[in-house]
This record gives structure tokens, sequence and C-alpha cells, in this order.
């Protein structure tokens, strides 16, 4: 009976094996960054609507085959960076430390309200390319401008989220050094940035892409250093005296 109880500890404190447990998040978010980016510079492309022109700015671009293309692109594009964001959203916060439920709750909110925005900013251009009765002329560009405009202030809100996730790694950072200072420094340039969102919306999302990239980036490193040092350490005995 006492061999049997000495014996259950060493099965249950058994090291769990983790060199590679933010490699496949890191390579996530490095590619959710890159689409954030190449989403939103699509995106960017849509037409002004707040001129005197806003109707036949819409009508002019939305009735080009390719421009609706694009849209459909771009609305892929976003919603798929929004997904594997949330999976480098998760090892992101165990560098967070205490911090983890801000990075956590910030960038949970930055992800729905991005998908919001990417759906809403390219409703109007996917239903004109795969419906038949729906067409794109005067009496349907208000559709267009309401859900562009509907768009533009999900992206600002999603900022807002951002902000609050960048805020928290900075934190992060400057206590524990888990993250690495520079980046930690970027993404408090980006987070103040992203408090004037209202004005700089059509920016932020690029540097929060380049920031995301640049923390996946961070990720692998981190992996790869830790499988090397582990394939170095010495075995040890498992037998006892």
């Amino acid at each position: 009976m006492a061999s049997q109880s000495m014996q259950t500890p060493s099965v249950s404190s058994h090291p769990e094996p983790a060199p590679h447990r933010d490699l496949w998040p890191g390579i996530a978010g490095v590619v959710s960054g890159a689409l954030l980016i190449a989403g939103h510079i699509l995106w960017l492309r849509t037409p002004d609507t707040t001129g005197p022109g806003a109707i036949r700015n819409v009508v002019t671009f939305y009735a080009k085959d390719s421009n609706q293309a694009l849209a459909e692109t771009s609305a892929l594009m976003l919603l798929a960076a929004g997904l594997l964001f949330m999976f480098f959203l998760v090892a992101l916060s165990r560098l967070a430390g205490n911090r983890s439920h801000l990075v956590l709750v910030g960038g949970t909110v930055f992800t729905v309200l991005l998908m919001v925005s990417a759906i809403a900013g390219n409703m109007f251009a996917i239903t004109a390319s795969t419906s038949d009765v729906f067409r794109v002329g005067p009496q349907t560009a208000h559709i267009a401008i309401l859900l562009l405009d509907l768009a533009y202030a999900a992206a600002i809100a999603s900022m807002a989220g951002a902000a609050v996730l960048l805020f928290a790694v900075w934190r992060a950072a400057r206590e524990s050094r888990a993250v690495p200072m520079w980046l930690a420094w970027f993404g408090f340039v980006v987070a103040v940035l992203s408090l004037g969102a209202m004005f700089s919306a059509w920016a932020t999302p690029v540097l929060l892409g380049v920031w995301v990239v640049a923390a996946g980036v961070v990720l692998i490193l981190n992996a790869r250093v830790a499988q090397r040092d582990e394939g170095q350490e010495p075995a040890v005995a498992t037998g006892t005296p």
C-alpha cells in the first residue's frame, strides 16, 4: 500500500510538453495580420459617401463586376483574419500574465466588431453580385451608404477594443518583460492612435495588422527557442534509489 501511494504522484505530476504550443498561434497571428492589412486596403477602395455626389459615386463603383468581386474578397479576408486572430489571441493572453483578461476581452470585442464591419461594408456588393433581382441604381444606393456608414462605425468601435488589448500588453511588458519592449511600445503608439479612431480608422487597422504580424513572429521565435532548449536538456534518470 505504501509503495502504491508513493508512485501515484509521479504519474499525476508528469510535466506537460509545451515547446510547440505557441508555434501555430504565432503562425495564425502572422497570417491574420497579413489578411487584416490586405482586406482593409481593399475596403478603403469603397466610394466616398459624404459628398454631394455620393449617390453617383456608389452607383458607378458597384456597377462594375470587378469592384463587386473585390468587395467579396475583402469580406472573406477580414472574416478569416478575425477567426485566426482568436486563435492567436489565446497565446497572446498567456504572455500578458495577470492582465490576460483585458487582452481576451479587448481582443474579443475587436474580433466581433471587425466581422460586423466586414459583413456590413461588403454586403451591398455581395448581394448585387449574387442576386438576380437586386439592381445597383439610385434607388438602392441609399442602402449602400447606410451599410458603409455602419461598417465605418463598427471599425471605429473595434479599434477601441484593440486599444484595450494593446494597453494591457504594454502594461504586462513593463511589469514582467514577457513581451519585448519594442513590441509593447509599438502597440502603445497604435493604441493611442486608436483612441482617435473617428479620424484615424482608415489607418489604424493597417498599423494593428503590422503589430499582429510582429507579435506572431515573436511567438514563433519563442516556440523555436523553447524547442531548441528542450532538445539540449540532458536526460533525467527516472529510477529511484
